[in-house]
This record gives structure tokens, C-alpha cells and sequence, in this order.
């Protein structure tokens, strides 16, 4: 890859080329809006760090056209057991459903290099985007007089110390809970009250472990602690630390052979190869202000969520998702520069939500001994006999969008900020997924024929008109669609239905933008708010 020169001009400046940052150079590139992205490492981090993704996520990887790469190097799991130190069952919740709402397994588990090289690949696909490691943000600066762009950032080669000046039209934190950008931007972490010390282990096995094919939890107040099987062969163990305690201690072979004994049994210790124990610091915090102007945080920059039900990549991808397609449709001055403020109006709340789930699991592990102790035994025993509530429990969907001027809810408009979920459609006798029969732009999914106010709606936001059915109807029988799709299992009909909803308009990321409701069967401009209808009609939209 040729050097940066001392002085360069570039659309959108990413700091961080992990998963956050990637996605968000392809989802900008797809639609027409080049990044350069830089990190302090030369290449993908090697060692692995998050294991993890939801069915959402795999959704959003979807959407870039990297989910069948994602789908040969993952595996899912079909559920969760909560067992005490001991390892004895307190309560076992089972996935009743191979896929979730959006259409992929709801627990997707990888190794992280992996994942990353992944997305660097399909990155490659769009040739005026690109890397450049060992490269450092140093400062920025904004509305400089004279400036061509928004942003003067300067960054430093951290091989040569040569600093360089790089013009941008945005600049996107994407690098990590000690965030550069952050500190720049002045932005702060509101504590919202955890913060644990942790022992991560990555462990390879020749032989497989004699365990379920779940993930473990360990209620325990003395050692709470997580187990999984990552890959055939590879396993994660996660103990808490107590005060006092370091990695070395715990990691001494004895003291960690112990420590893994209930899992590994009778596989003498040497058997494993250790391939990564690392301290972290679980926390808890969210950043007050994730937006300066024409400069954005995502991912852990903006929020750092305990890893117990394995969501922080995950909000870290939503980010990416909100923020890429409004920045792309205001860069070429199709769009207000005010579409940039719904990005934290719409995601600060539910990733506060994300954090608040995780902390009261991580606080539920590790509970109180004696009666307390076996109370939780009982209460939990009863929770997983209750029909249906292992998938009420196992399920990690995204709570819905923040109200914004772009997400107006209301009783009689239940939809708006929700995303669609995403069934198998057949159209023309080919079966395939929703949102690649509605494409990744805007989209407006309905059960009644449009009328001449919703196809000038269509029209003016390049948005396909695609009507759905329960059962085949001939071919070119509704010319006034672009596509009808039979929804046999009647997913996105019953969802629709239980939105009080004939027809919706849905945004590039899935989320519902606008609605009909039972006394107006159709939808028009009139029916967006107003930053919406007068400005974002002429928006370039992707292919």
C-alpha cells in the first residue's frame, strides 16, 4: 500500500480499522462516499477479542455482502445454561427457533481475526477506500477559514514520526474505549455503576470438551465466571477477579488447571494450548456527547458495555448502520446537515438500555450466598418451565430507536423506529431474503395496492414498492409495484399486522420511518415529518 502524502483531501476520515470502523467504510462506500481509515496496528489485530454476534448483526453483514463469508467461519448456539460453582443446573433456557426475526441465528459465535479479515476483504471491493496502519490521529480541527472541507485533522506515522494533513468532509471515532477522537471532541463517560476486574482465557483443546453445546453461566459469589465453546477446538473461559488477585495469580498452572477443571475433566492440562489470558475491565459507562459537529463516535469510544449477554460489538454495528447512510445522503448536499443529530438522538438511549441489561446480568451472577442462593436456584428452576420464555430470555433485540425527528411514535403509529423483521420471500417463484428483494435503500412494503400518493412517495425516495402476500398471485397482475413477494409463513404480515399497519416506509437500515394506520390505508409525503418530506426527497439513493 503507497505512503500517505503530506497533504491530502478525503471524504471521510475513519480513526480505527477494527469491525466498527470497517463497516462503516463499507456501508459509506456502497453508497458512493470513499473513507481512509487508519489504526496503530499494521495489520488486523491477531489475538481474539470479541466472540459474538446476533442475528441483527449478521443482518447488517447482510446488507454489506459479507454474511455468507461470515456464515463459513461462525457457529451458533442453541442456547444458555445459569449453573452455580459446581457446575449443577439452575436453569437451562433453549432456543426454540433455528433463525431469529432478521433471518440469521440469534447467537453467532467467531474468532475475531477471523471476522476482521473477513470484512477487510469485502472492504476490498470498493478500490477508492483504504487502510493505512501504524498511523495515529494527532489533533482536529473544524470550520477552518479557508478550508475546502469540514475537518482538519493531523495524523502522525508512527514508524517515521512524519505528521500529515488530511482534509475531510467528516471524521469518525472508531477507536476503542480509550478514544483519541473522544478526548479531542471533549466528550465525557457517564459511570453507570459497574466496573469489574476480569480474567479472559482463550484455550485450544486437541480433543473436543465433554460439554453442552450452550453457554455457560456461572452464578457465583465468590468466582462468577463464563464458558463457551467458540469454534470446534477452541473454548473461552472468563473468571472474575476479586480485589487483590492479579492475572499471574490465576493463571499459575496450578491455580488455572483448577479453575478449568470442571469443563476439561480428565484432559491432563498439558493437552490445551493457552492461546491468549488477558486482564479487562468490565465497565459500564456511556459518552454524554457523541457528536461534534461533522466528527462522530461509535462503538466503544461512545459506550463500553459489560460482554454478559455479548452485545457489545453488537451496538458497536448498530452505530455503524444508523450513522453511515445519513452521512452519505448529506455529504453530497443532498440532505440537512440537521439528519446528523438523529444519530445520537436515535441510538444514545438504546445503547444505555444494552448497558443496563448487561450489568444486571453480571450483578444476577454473582448473588448472594446461603438462602439467597438457593431461592435463585428455585425461581429460576420455575422461569424455564414457563412455555415460551427461553426464547423471551435468549432474545437480544435492539430496543427500538429513540424518538427523534425522524422516529415519531405514537398509539395509533407503533411501528416508527422498530425494525422490520426480516423473513424468506419467494418473488417470481425464487425464494430470497426481504432485504434483498428491498435493496438497501429506502423501501416501502405494503398489503394494498398503492395509490397515486404513495407511488409519487416511491418515486421521489427511488424506494421499491413491494406488496405482500400470503399466497402467489400472477405474474404483472398489480402493475403499480415493483415486486409482489408471497410471505408464506406470514412473518412480515403478522408483524404488520400487530403494528395496526397496511403500509410502511422503511429507512436504509431497516427501521420503520413511517406508517399507515387503519383510518389511512396509504402513506404520502404528508404523512413524514417535515425535515423528511422537504429535504430528503432528492437524497441519492444506493443501487
Amino acid at each position: 500500500m503507497s505512503p500517505i502524502s503530506d497533504e491530502l483531501a478525503v471524504p471521510v476520515l475513519i480513526v480505527g480499522a477494527g469491525p466498527t470502523g470497517v463497516a462503516a467504510a463499507t456501508m459509506l462506500a456502497q453508497r458512493g462516499v470513499d473513507a481512509l481509515l487508519i489504526d496503530r496496528y499494521p495489520a488486523v489485530y491477531p489475538l481474539p477479542r470479541a466472540v459474538h454476534l446476533d442475528d441483527e448483526v449478521h443482518r447488517i453483514l447482510q446488507g454489506m455482502g459479507a454474511a455468507e463469508s461470515f456464515t463459513a467461519i461462525s457457529e451458533s448456539r442453541m442456547g444458555l445454561v445459569i449453573v452455580d460453582n459446581r457446575l449443577r443446573v439452575m436453569a437451562r433456557f433453549d432456543r426454540t427457533r433455528p433463525v431469529g426475526d432478521h433471518g440469521w441465528p440469534q447467537a453467532n459465535f467467531f474468532d475475531q481475526p477471523e471476522l476482521e479479515e473477513v470484512l477487510r476483504e469485502n472492504l476490498a471491493r470498493f478500490p477508492g477506500t483504504r487502510i493505512q496502519g501504524r498511523t495515529e490521529l494527532v489533533s482536529y480541527e473544524q470550520d477552518v477559514a479557508g478550508g475546502q472541507r469540514a475537518v482538519r485533522a493531523v495524523v502522525r506515522d508512527l514508524d517515521t514520526g512524519a505528521q500529515t494533513v488530511i482534509w475531510a468532509d467528516a471524521l469518525l471515532g472508531c477507536d476503542g474505549a480509550n478514544s483519541t477522537v473522544r478526548q479531542l471532541m471533549g466528550s465525557s463517560f457517564i459511570d453507570l455503576k459497574f466496573e469489574e476486574r476480569w480474567l479472559v482465557i482463550d484455550v485450544a483443546s486437541p480433543v473436543p470438551l465433554d460439554v453442552l453445546d450452550v453457554a455457560y453461566q456461572v452464578s457465583d459469589r465468590k468466582r462468577p465466571a463464563t464458558f463457551m465453546k467458540v469454534l470446534p477446538g477452541r473454548y473461552r473461559w472468563e473468571f472474575r477477579l476479586n480485589e487483590g488477585e492479579t492475572v499471574d495469580d490465576l493463571c499459575a498452572p496450578d491455580r488455572l488447571s483448577a479453575l478449568i477443571r470442571p469443563w476439561t475433566k480428565d484432559l491432563p492440562f498439558s493437552d490445551l494450548t493457552i492461546i491468549r489470558t488477558a486482564e479487562y475491565t468490565f465497565k459500564a459507562r456511556i459518552a454524554d456527547r457523541w457528536q461534534d459537529r461533522r466528527v462522530f463516535l461509535l462503538g466503544d469510544a461512545a459506550h463500553l458495555t459489560p460482554p454478559f449477554i455479548g452485545q457489545g460489538l453488537c451496538a458497536a454495528m448498530r452505530d455503524a448502520s444508523n450513522l453511515s447512510w445519513k452521512l452519505a445522503a448529506v455529504l453530497p448536499g443532498g440532505a440537512p446537515e440537521s439528519l446528523l443529530d438523529t444519530y445520537q438522538e436515535e441510538r444514545w438511549e438504546p445503547a444505555r438500555a444494552l448497558v443496563r441489561k448487561a450489568v444486571m446480568l453480571g450483578t444476577a451472577m454473582s448473588g448472594g450466598p446461603g438462602f439467597a442462593s438457593v431461592l435463585r436456584r428455585a425461581l429460576l428452576a420455575g422461569i424455564c418451565r414457563v412455555p415460551g420464555i427461553s426464547d423471551k430470555v435468549l432474545d437480544t433485540p435492539s430496543p427500538p430507536l429513540a424518538i427523534s425527528r425522524l422516529v415519531g411514535r405514537d398509539k395509533d403509529r407503533p411501528l416508527p423506529g422498530t425494525l422490520a423483521p426480516q423473513p424468506w420471500l419467494v418473488v417470481d417463484g425464487v425464494r430470497r431474503r426481504a432485504d434483498d428483494v428491498l435493496g438497501n435503500g429506502y423501501a416501502i412494503v405494503t398489503v394494498v395496492v398503492p395509490d397515486a400518493e404513495t407511488r409519487l412517495l416511491a418515486n421521489r425516495l427511488a424506494a421499491p414498492i413491494v406488496l405482500i402476500t400470503a399466497a402467489p398471485v400472477p405474474n404483472n397482475a398489480v402493475p403499480e409495484v415493483d415486486a409482489v413477494a408471497v410471505d408464506s409463513d406470514e412473518i412480515l404480515l403478522g408483524w404488520l399486522r400487530s403494528g395496526r399497519a397496511s403500509t410502511v416506509l422503511l429507512r436504509p437500515d431497516r427501521a420503520v420511518l413511517a406508517q399507515s394506520v387503519a383510518s389511512d390505508r396509504h402513506l404520502s409525503l404528508a404523512d413524514l415529518d417535515p425535515l423528511v418530506a422537504a429535504s430528503q426527497v432528492d437524497l441519492p439513493v444506493p443501487s
